[in-house]
C-alpha cells in the first residue's frame, strides 16, 4: 500500500511550480458542492449529531468533503457513538460478566466487546471509503489528471 496523500495545505517541503500546480489541480477535481453535508442527517443519535458537526467544522479547513460525503460520514458518526455506548457497558458491566449457563465457566466476555470490536470495524471502513478518505481522493486525482491533461495537449498541442 502507497503513502497517505496529504492536502496541498499540509505538505512539508520545497515543491516546484510545476508540482504545485499538478497538486492544486488535483485537488480541484475532487471537490463537490457543499449544501446538505453542512446540516447532520436527523436520524443521527444527539451525540452522532455533535460528533458530525465537530467533524464538519474540523475538516472545513482543508475544503476536501462535499455533498457526495454526506452519507458517509453519518455512518461514520453513527458507528463511533455506538462504539462509545458499548464502551459504557463494558465500563459498567466490566470485561467479563457471569455465565448463568455455564456452570463449569462462570463467567464469560462482555458481548460489549464483540459490538465495539464491530463499530471500530465499521469506523476505519467508512473512513477508508473513497468519499470520506482524502487520500483515496488524492489517489483518485492524481489518476485523472493524466486524462485531462492528454486531453489538453491533444486539444491544444503542446503549449
Amino acid at each position: 500500500m502507497g503513502r497517505t496523500r496529504l492536502p496541498l495545505s499540509e505538505q512539508k517541503g520545497d515543491l516546484t511550480k510545476e508540482r504545485r500546480a499538478r497538486l492544486e489541480a488535483e485537488q480541484d477535481l475532487v471537490r463537490t458542492p457543499k449544501k446538505y453535508i453542512l446540516k447532520a442527517p436527523t436520524w443521527l443519535s444527539k451525540r452522532a449529531r455533535k460528533e458530525y458537526r465537530r467533524l464538519i467544522e474540523s475538516m472545513a479547513e482543508m475544503d476536501m468533503l462535499g455533498d457526495l460525503d454526506a452519507n458517509n460520514l453519518a455512518a461514520y458518526c453513527n458507528a463511533w457513538d455506538k462504539y462509545l455506548q458499548a464502551e459504557e457497558e463494558i465500563k459498567e458491566k466490566g470485561l467479563l460478566i457471569e455465565s448463568p449457563k455455564n456452570p463449569k465457566s462462570p463467567y464469560q466476555a462482555n458481548p460489549a466487546i464483540q459490538i465495539q470490536i464491530k463499530h471500530a470495524k465499521e469506523m476505519r471502513e467508512f473512513g477508508r471509503q473513497c468519499g470520506l478518505s482524502i487520500d483515496s481522493r488524492l489517489k483518485f486525482a492524481a489518476a485523472k489528471l493524466p486524462e485531462i491533461e492528454a486531453d489538453i495537449t491533444s486539444e491544444f498541442g503542446d503549449i
